[in-house]
């Protein structure tokens, strides 16, 4: 499993300390649901996703985006059971869809989601999966918690990734597969994803064995202490990115807290 969600690049998130970034990263994901102003979130998610663009690029960001399109959409379709009363809206009859309340509701539950959810990723991405396991030693997580973490990290874009080419390997096959795409109903679209989804399950299936002999390698069940072969350092620049990793959420507190 070679496959790694870190985008290489530069700039200060990157030169920054990964365990200030973890902390960063909690602090704002609580952030997100403390007793602040609707355009305020609003602000600080358009921040994060302009640090993201400038940090792992446009089309990453939008990769992410994509990710989570789905249980966008899915809010905006439960507007009308969300909150019922309230002024109206949009009404279709005797029926309110969407109340005021309702909508500012809405919008809040999808700051937070996209919030949680650009900090998150873009933590990740912008942080070697390496020094990430080390940050979390750091903060006293076990060696096998960590390691835990690490692997979820690799083995999910890895799904993901073999699935994608299992796809395109099918498509190259059957060259009219996409034909008369418009009038398949979904039994026949389900159908055609089976072979597919067989062949993921099978490479995954398959990747167990070397998943375990790597873990092996690792000394992972083994008695003794785990030592590593790499460290983070502590010095005053740790010191330096922790503070303006605490100062960051105190100040967006201090900006945008209901009054």
């Amino acid at each position: 499993m070679t496959t790694d969600t870190y985008v290489a690049g530069t700039g200060v998130l990157y030169r920054f300390d990964p365990r200030a970034k973890l902390l960063l990263m909690v602090l704002l994901c609580i952030w997100f649901f403390l007793p602040v102003s609707l355009a305020g979130a609003w602000l600080v998610v358009l921040g994060v996703i302009a640090a993201g663009v400038l940090s792992v690029g446009l089309r990453r960001m939008f990769r992410t985006f994509l990710t989570i399109l789905p249980m966008l959409a899915f809010m905006i379709l439960f507007i009308p059971f969300n909150v019922r009363s309230g002024e109206p809206l949009l009404v279709a009859g005797p029926v309110v869809l969407a109340t005021r309340e309702g909508l500012l509701q809405t919008l809040r539950l999808m700051s937070r989601f996209v919030g949680v959810t650009f900090v998150c990723a873009l933590t990740i991405q912008s942080t070697p999966m390496g020094k990430i396991m080390l940050a979390l030693r750091w903060y006293g997580l076990p060696y096998k918690a960590s390691l835990v973490v690490s692997l979820a990290f690799r083995f999910i874009p890895f799904i993901a990734d073999s699935f994608s080419q299992i796809k395109d390997s099918h498509r190259l096959r059957d060259p009219n597969i996409d034909e008369g795409k418009g009038r398949k109903g979904y039994r026949s679209k389900l159908g055609d994803m089976l072979p597919t989804l067989t062949s993921a399950l099978v490479v995954s299936l398959r990747a167990v064995p070397s998943l375990a002999m790597s873990l092996e390698h690792r000394g992972f069940g083994l008695p003794g202490k785990r030592t590593s072969y790499h460290v983070l350092e502590t010095s005053w620049r740790l010191f330096t990115d922790l503070f303006i990793s605490t100062m960051i959420p105190v100040a967006l507190w201090f900006l945008f807290a209901v009054r």
